[in-house]
């Protein structure tokens, strides 16, 4: 079994550091408490080359930190790069090819025109349907449009996911949108693909997270907040949106989710905070369905009951999401397991879901193309 030990976030936003300071910025806290410990080094990043004309990022990172000696790898899974890069160290844990793993997600995506950045992102699409016009945006727009006319859910409902994930990145020190919006606000807002505003999607941010993760024999050498991985589940799902069967669930979410629930012997309900990818506010609910937290179709209504809020039922997205929390492609898998491992460790501050003992985190690699989740439990 694997144990996180540690977590070290930047904030996330518009920075004016490079690629590799940031990384540096999240690590160094974490190799300065523990460095003689890290036997290897998992590198989450996807688009250091179109973004900042960098290749090798795993081997240059090591050389900032002083840890060249340690054996290392870079993942690269688009948007889910961060769940791959946290499987991959869970994977070397368990195997005995590593004990001491640190786990970096970083990347650097501003500065660069909105219509370049988006671009660049539809590359994980199919090329036919990219020459046609397809973006994630416009995905997440026909998706939306789908689920709606669907299960008859209210335009309200969508809108409320960015209100609420707001609210909680207000309560966020790393977030990069850290205001409060309202539902007219959100409504009234740019509208970015129809019916979708711009409040609805996540920003385009840089930002760096690291994680200090080790076997359950050397847990007691890393400090004294320990959360176990329970469960991991990797699954993929066609990239062509012409060979889907609905536009109203992901395949991929729903067989990593059953995948790692049966692997930690838990189940949906059993889950106290959870964090899905919300790239498009409609992800959130969607997904919420699919990994098993509602039935199909009622998500939405979960929404606009207030389950999904940090004082409901089922919290989702404490972390304010990449909706507010924003999304440097790399490193937002990581986050995810930063926030469910501060949660369970009571250290959430002002956002602290009470008595979490469970959590739960969806990584998803461009629209369903693959999709990790991840069981999390065991907190001391």
């Amino acid at each position: 079994m694997s144990v996180i030990a540690d977590v070290s976030f930047t904030r996330f936003g518009k920075r004016p550091e490079g690629l590799l300071d940031l990384s540096a910025e999240s690590a160094l806290p974490l190799v300065r408490r523990y460095g003689k410990e890290v036997d290897f080094i998992v590198f989450s990043n996807s688009y250091s080359g179109e973004f900042n004309d960098m290749s090798g990022l795993n081997n240059l990172i090591s050389t900032r930190l002083s840890l060249d000696g340690i054996p290392s790898v870079r993942v690269d899974n688009t948007s889910g790069s961060g769940g791959s890069a946290i499987m991959v160290a869970d994977s070397l844990i368990r195997s005995g090819n590593a004990s001491n793993v640190l786990v970096i997600g970083a990347e650097k995506m501003t500065g660069y025109p909105t219509k370049r950045s988006t671009r660049i992102i539809a590359s994980l699409l199919q090329p036919e349907e990219r020459s046609a016009g397809i973006s994630l945006p416009s995905l997440a727009a026909f998706m939306t449009r789908s689920y709606m006319k669907e299960f008859d859910a209210p335009r309200e409902s969508i809108a409320k996911v960015a209100v609420k994930n707001h609210h909680n990145g207000s309560l966020n020190p790393f977030a990069h949108f850290q205001s409060e919006i309202t539902l007219e606000e959100v409504l009234n807002s740019r509208i970015i693909a129809d019916p979708l505003r711009i409040f609805e999607f996540c920003p385009v941010s840089d930002g760096a997270v690291s994680l200090l993760m080790t076997s359950e024999e050397n847990r007691s050498s890393f400090g004294d907040h320990h959360v176990e991985i329970l469960g991991v589940g990797c699954a993929s799902g066609t990239s062509s949106l012409s060979f889907r069967d609905s536009l109203t669930s992901i395949g991929s979410v729903k067989r990593s989710s059953e995948m790692a629930f049966h692997r930690s012997k838990l189940n949906p309900d059993d889950m106290d905070v959870v964090e899905l990818h919300d790239m498009a506010a409609v992800l959130e609910i969607i997904e919420s369905e699919d990994a098993g937290f509602f039935r199909k179709g009622h998500g939405w209504e979960a929404v606009m009951n207030g389950e999904t809020e940090i004082g409901g039922n089922r919290p989702i997205n404490t972390s304010g999401g990449l909706n507010s929390k924003g999304h440097p492609i790399g490193a937002s898998g990581i986050a995810q397991a930063g926030e469910v491992y501060l949660q369970l460790i009571g250290k959430a501050e002002r956002r602290q879901i009470k008595d979490a003992n469970l959590g739960f985190s969806l990584s998803m690699a461009g629209f369903g193309n693959n999709a990790t989740a991840i069981v999390y439990g065991g907190a001391s």
